[in-house]
């Protein structure tokens, strides 16, 4: 897409309305779908953890990407 200047303002065109006033709720519901698709959503716990040594912390994060249960 080739960026276009203007010297002023009011050289510049108004922005192209939406084909139809659900255009923007269609993209977003298709975008929702593929973010599903996509596979499965995994959050990352919540708050600070505070580990006693580097192989304690290596061994959480292990546990948490494998889906393990962390205090198992």
């Amino acid at each position: 897409m080739a960026v276009r200047r203007y010297r002023r303002v009011e050289d510049i065109p108004p922005p192209e309305p939406a084909p139809t006033p659900l255009a923007g709720i269609a993209s977003a519901c298709a975008l929702a779908e593929l973010c599903v698709a996509l596979g499965p959503h995994r959050r990352a716990p919540r708050g600070v953890r505070r580990f006693t040594s580097v192989h304690a912390a290596d061994t959480h994060r292990e546990a948490w990407e494998s889906g393990r249960p962390a205090d198992a």
